[in-house]
């Protein structure tokens, strides 16, 4: 625009000379400064529009990058996922809440994307530990003042190697990094680190907690280890029955009955196995309806008791109860009693030569807390969050020993459940176990 001006102004003149080549000077002088004045403001509301319109443009691409930053920072605040933003130099620049305790990081600083100063953060950090303190001061953007800001580098918030290797690739390669890493901590925790280079000179990692996942797929191989050899155990035994007497022994009167008795006790444990398989898949998938009405607590445990008391005769074992007569609760009756059965048989199975079995009730607060305590030789600490799992069975010596499915325990986690109730279990070793379920009045 300032050329055109300039470019008329000089076409202007030479018409002028040429044109009007006896003008007076005064003349002259007084229509150039109208047309210098014309073209001025010609060349300034031009400019002036061309600002305004840039202004405007700049202050919508401001209320963008405000708008999408706010919803950046609701989504980093909102997720499960760790996430860590690192800059060139290895400083973390921003993470959000859920990377804050995976990292020992300050919370009141998650999803700020400014370093602190060294006195906020002292303020936030408190008595925590300074090795989340940075070591090298940043200029703030604002003053250029080296010594005001202070920044978090990675190599002070994780002393993983893998984790800073993986962040020092990406930000000099460009190029996507995947690995599996741990976290040393008191939960040892595993993480699937996704890593991706961030603009120009970033680098952002996702930490996505796959703890879980692995404890869950542990658990799955284990129960179909499990689960082969509770099957493999009674079929071997039969086949070796039925080799036995298709080899003569069925003519053999004094042995033919003990292998047919072998036969049916095996195929018995392998019918019990399987049903309680399907019961439990029944119960985990929702297919099971409870028919909820009062039941008397007492009256189904004193039935329950004389059940396992006739199929346990031959053990010198006692079994007492202590449950008040007006006590009511609020369940399905037959879950009620294969709950109760699991656990008071269970009871005695692992129980202790001369040994008892106490159950009992008390209510409190329209709940009824249900125990069942024995005298056997009770459950290791590392071994009592896994008791209700699936087929798992804690002394495998022992254990092997005494029969059962494995899967009693699984089944009444799941229908204490489903009644709305809660279950726990409190044990020692060598000083005996109390399982404890609480039912609605």
């Amino acid at each position: 625009m300032t050329f055109a001006a300039l470019l008329i102004f000089v076409i202007y003149e030479i018409i002028k000379t040429v044109l009007f080549p006896h003008i007076s000077v005064i003349s002259s002088h007084a229509i150039t400064v109208i047309v210098v004045a014309v073209m001025t403001f010609f060349v300034t509301r031009y400019a002036f529009s061309r600002y305004s319109q840039a202004l405007t443009e700049t202050q919508r691409q401001t209320a963008i990058t405000e708008e999408t930053n706010r919803l950046l920072a609701g989504v980093l605040a909102t997720m499960r996922e760790a996430v860590v933003i690192v800059d060139s130099q290895m400083r973390v620049a921003l993470y959000n809440d859920a990377a804050a305790p995976v990292f020992k990081l300050p919370a009141i600083d998650a999803g700020r994307p400014r370093a602190r100063t060294k006195t906020t953060i002292d303020e936030a950090l408190g008595d925590e530990e300074p090795v989340v303190r940075a070591r090298r001061p940043i200029a703030d953007a604002s003053t250029g003042v080296g010594d005001l800001t202070w920044a978090y580098r990675l190599t002070d918030v994780t002393r993983d190697p893998a984790i800073n290797t993986a962040f020092r690739s990406v930000l000099e390669d460009r190029t996507p990094v995947e690995l599996r890493v741990e976290m040393a901590d008191r939960e040892h925790r595993s993480f699937q680190l996704n890593v991706a280079p961030l603009g120009y000179d970033l680098a952002v990692g996702v930490f996505f907690d796959i703890t879980q996942l692995e404890r869950l797929e542990r658990v799955r191989r284990e129960f179909f280890a499990n689960l082969s050899h509770e099957l493999r155990t009674p079929l071997t035994a039969m086949l070796a029955c039925s080799e036995t007497l298709m080899a003569g022994a069925i003519d053999d009167p004094g042995n033919r009955a003990r292998f047919v008795e072998t036969l049916h006790k095996h195929a018995t444990r392998m019918s019990e196995l399987i049903s309680d398989i399907s019961d439990l898949s029944a119960i985990e998938s929702g297919q099971v309806e409870l028919a909820l009405k009062p039941v008397r607590l007492r009256r189904v445990v004193a039935e329950v008791v004389a059940l396992v008391e006739s199929r346990q005769a031959d053990t010198d074992l006692s079994l007492s109860t202590s449950i008040p007569d007006s006590i009511l609760v609020n369940a399905d009756r037959t879950r009620l009693e294969q709950i109760l059965y699991n656990l008071i048989d269970n009871a005695v199975k692992f129980n202790r030569p001369g040994g008892s079995v106490t159950v009992s009730a008390e209510e409190k607060d329209g709940r009824v807390a249900i125990s069942v305590e024995d005298t056997g030789a009770g459950i290791s600490v590392p071994d009592l969050p896994r008791v209700f799992e699936r087929l798992y069975r804690g002394d495998k010596s022992r254990s092997r020993k005494t029969e059962g499915t494995g899967l009693g325990l699984a089944i009444v986690k799941h229908l204490v459940h489903a009644h709305g109730g809660e279950l726990s279990v409190v044990s020692e070793l060598g000083q005996g176990s109390r399982f404890t379920f609480t039912l609605l009045t």
